[in-house]
């Protein structure tokens, strides 16, 4: 076979597609800081990410998480650990010998447990990690192998928090049964917000070829992002010269678009199918041909649609940076404020 036709085929193939698998994770971050005398800034913080996204933090005012209100949705299906201030401040004096009264130096602990879930078109799982894993003054200090529920030390400072928490049953019972409720959580909501896909098929002019046609299918305003689509006739699938792959549209769905070439002569039979979310869609072309008018108005939408999610994504990020955001800015620039240079935030 030529080597350039196989890699037309083979991008062709991954293009039509789109995404071959999804991830989502849902993910708490804890920090923990000793508070030095004349040393300010909070203690400890909390968030709580979905998909790179801030949905909760911790408020240290309130001693309570604040939960996005615009993500209510989601707190049906999940909730924060169970693993409470006092303990990880407690945790932190321990491993830096601090007493109540009085802590030597500056010293910090960090602790990242969630779980991710990786799924195929047709809401397979094809791969599923939790983890729950601690930093200790900017360093690994230890981590828990979720297979075989137990804890892997990273520091030799590490040693005898393994021991003790190896030999505690309940511990990892309740964290075993949490990080396998955090997997379920994820498929539950993720169905909870799964948007169909509207289908389209139209027809326009070969520009180089009056005897062809150009056939594309759209598929648009669904949401998750992952999806499959072939264009067929009479059940045989053609291949496509043309995909655009996956992309966003303003309202937070997602389109697709795949095109082949057809006999300007052969109108009947063509379908597209669209695999999304589990479910297979399929729309019959009607015969209809695009104006070229219709054609441009169609690329000039599209534009028009990236340059407004261009400019939606710029304002989010001015407002993030300006310090607006409720979650988990104020609270990083306090820590990087008191963090000794050369410690990692991580």
């Amino acid at each position: 076979m030529d080597l350039k036709f196989f890699f037309i085929v083979l991008f062709a193939y991954i293009g039509l597609r789109g995404v071959y698998s999804e991830r989502h994770h849902l993910l708490f971050v804890y920090t923990v800081l000793t508070k030095p005398d004349g040393v300010s800034g909070p203690v400890f913080s909390a968030v709580c990410l979905y998909d790179d996204r801030c949905i909760s933090h911790y408020s240290n005012e309130e001693q309570t998480w604040n939960r996005d209100r615009f993500d209510a949705e989601i707190w049906r299906y999940t909730r924060e650990p169970d693993d409470s201030r006092d303990w990880f401040i407690n945790l932190l004096n321990t491993l830096a010998n601090c007493t109540s009264s009085r802590c030597d130096g500056l010293h910090t602990l960090q602790r990242r447990v969630g779980c991710e879930v990786d799924k195929h078109p047709d809401d397979a799982v094809m791969n599923v990690n939790a983890f729950d894993e601690y930093g200790y003054d900017g360093e690994d200090f230890i981590f828990l192998n979720y297979y075989t529920m137990q804890w892997i030390d990273k520091s030799p400072k590490a040693k005898e928090t393994k021991t003790k928490w190896d030999s505690d049953r309940v511990l990892n019972d309740h964290l075993q049964l949490y990080l396998n409720d955090c997997m379920d959580w994820i498929s539950t909501y993720n169905a909870s917000i799964s948007t169909p896909p509207a289908l389209h098929m139209f027809a326009s002019a070969a520009p180089h070829d009056q005897s062809e046609l150009n056939l594309t299918c759209l598929a648009t305003g669904f949401s998750p992002k992952l999806i499959e689509m072939k264009i067929t006739l009479n059940n045989i699938t053609l291949q496509p010269f043309s995909s655009s792959g996956v992309r966003p549209n303003v309202n937070q769905t997602f389109q697709m678009r795949a095109s082949v070439k057809i006999h300007r002569d052969e109108k009947q039979g063509y379908e597209c199918h669209v695999l999304h979310s589990g479910q297979t869609f399929t729309t019959t072309w009607d015969r209809s041909l695009e104006s070229r008018s219709h054609h441009w108005a169609a690329v000039a939408a599209g534009a028009l649609a990236t340059v407004v999610l261009c400019i939606m994504s710029l304002i989010y990020k001015k407002r993030s940076f300006s310090g607006q955001s409720d979650c988990s800015s104020s609270t990083t620039e306090q820590l990087e404020n008191i963090i000794p240079q050369g410690q990692q935030i991580l």
